[in-house]
Order: structure tokens, then C-alpha cells, then sequence
């Protein structure tokens, strides 16, 4: 004989655990959604613009006719941060000049004159015997040492 199938009365416990599953499933697809849907049409955001070096150098200098010089967020003072000039590749014809520097206590790096040396440092000038660095707005000329000399520096204002 063929046993007998009710469909009348389900079980309570297979329901709750369809139930649950189904609920899951549609809620795992309702955040996946979401998450494509604000990936692809979000708003992107603006890109932040900066104070042309310029403009914050003429600030400054305004700042100096009165005999104080305005405390620049985040400025490197020359005793703040050890530079050595090590070497230098000076400039020839159209090919620009390199200089080969060591911040503190990192690795030595080359940089391209008009190259970053880091944010809020770049070089200026490349010559065979100096570098002219800028550093958020004042300029820094580094000699390179004769042997077994240190290194001198001499800061002056941009203008």
C-alpha cells in the first residue's frame, strides 16, 4: 500500500526556519543593492583645493611690515628637520638638475629640481655647488660641504 501525505497541518518549526531563510535571503539581497546602487550613481566627492604658495608668500610678507612674522601651520623650521645635501647633479641644457638629499634619519632620495621633496618642501634650484630649497614659502639655500665639513644652511624669505 502507498503511505499516505498530508498536506493539512505543516510543521510549525519547518515553517519559522522557510520563513527565516526567505527573510534573510531577501534582506542579504536588499544591502547588496543598496550597496551597488549608491557605488555607482553616489555623488563624487569635490577635490580640495589648496592657497597657491604665491598667494600665502605675499601673506607673509604682509605679516613682516609690521614686525612679526605669522606662525605657519605645520611649517618646518630648519632646525626642525636635519637636511643633508649629499650630492648633486647640476643642470644641462634642456635636462633639469638632480639633487641627492637626506631627511633626518630616513633613506637618501633623489629629486628632480622642481620635484617634491615631501609635503610642503620642494626643490627650486639645482646648482653645481648649492640647492635652493622651498619650504612653504621660505627659501633655504643648502651648500654642498666640502669633504668632511657639515652641512651650512641659510634661510631666506621668499619674495
Amino acid at each position: 500500500m502507498m503511505q499516505e501525505t498530508s498536506f493539512g497541518s505543516p510543521n510549525p518549526a519547518a515553517t519559522a526556519i522557510v520563513w527565516l531563510a526567505n527573510a534573510a535571503a531577501v534582506t542579504a539581497l536588499g544591502v547588496a543593492g543598496a550597496y551597488w546602487t549608491w557605488t555607482w550613481f553616489a555623488p563624487r566627492a569635490a577635490p580640495r583645493t589648496q592657497v597657491p604658495v604665491a598667494v600665502v608668500a605675499r601673506l607673509d610678507s604682509a605679516y613682516t611690515l609690521f614686525g612679526s612674522v605669522r606662525a605657519t601651520r605645520g611649517a618646518a623650521t630648519p632646525a626642525a628637520l636635519a637636511i643633508r645635501l649629499l650630492g648633486v647633479i647640476a643642470a644641462s641644457g634642456a635636462e633639469p638638475g638632480y639633487a641627492l638629499l637626506q631627511l633626518g634619519t630616513k633613506p637618501a632620495v633623489a629629486v628632480r629640481e622642481g620635484g617634491t621633496v615631501e609635503p610642503g618642501m620642494r626643490v627650486v634650484e639645482v646648482k653645481a655647488d648649492h640647492v635652493v630649497l622651498d619650504r612653504d614659502g621660505m627659501r633655504e639655500k643648502l651648500a654642498l660641504p666640502a669633504r668632511g665639513k657639515a652641512t651650512a644652511t641659510e634661510t631666506k624669505h621668499a619674495d
